[in-house]
């Protein structure tokens, strides 16, 4: 599959060395992530018009988005086959190492999740969990599951949200509860869950 950014599409005249540029002082920031970063100072230094730092920083937000949401359990790389160069993904290692292949539930816990996922779908449509203090019983469920099954969850800005294994596992619940199935053994991927 061949991607167009509509920078490249455009022949839009930022340069790579100006994006490594931008790339090398932004690293540069790092010591100084409380503070606020002047990226119109920045367009004057590196004498870009106002459109092309809007979309410097547009490109910037669109990385994070998909660093922080479409691979954000997994890794990127480079392969080349056949004198074609590809990206391909691999899961995170860490995460691979954290998450058990087996993993045993209480038919309780299942149907928490199973509720937790439901709202956080349907009611919630997306937003993540405020678990902080004391709250309704649903965020008392989502603590619960959160102590036992850490993998099921990721944090985000102060806020809890169903890891990719959560949501498919939810996902597989709730479609399993309204055929009426009798959950025993469920396979997400290569972990299998075990219902006890």
């Amino acid at each position: 599959m061949v991607i167009k950014t509509h920078l490249i599409h455009q022949k839009e005249k930022l340069s790579y060395k100006t994006f490594k540029q931008v790339l090398a002082i932004l690293e540069g920031f790092k010591q100084n992530l409380n503070k606020r970063f002047n990226f119109s100072k920045l367009g004057l230094y590196l004498s870009l018009e106002p459109s092309e730092v809007e979309e410097i920083i547009s490109l910037i937000l669109t990385f994070q988005d998909l660093f922080e949401n479409v691979f954000k359990t997994y890794t990127i790389k480079k392969k080349i086959v056949n004198n074609q160069i590809y990206l391909i993904t691999e899961p995170h290692r860490a995460l691979q190492c954290l998450i058990p292949s087996k993993i045993r539930i209480t038919k309780h816990h299942l149907n928490l999740l199973n509720d937790i996922i439901y709202f956080f779908k349907f009611v919630q449509r997306g937003k993540g969990f405020d678990v902080v203090g004391n709250g309704s019983d649903l965020l008392k469920n989502v603590r619960e599951l959160f102590e036992y099954y850490p993998y099921f969850f990721q944090e985000r800005n102060g806020l809890l949200y169903p890891s990719e294994l959560g949501l498919e596992l939810g996902e597989l619940i709730i479609s399993f509860k309204k055929n009426s199935k009798h959950l025993k053994k469920l396979q997400v991927k290569e972990h299998t869950i075990i219902v006890e």
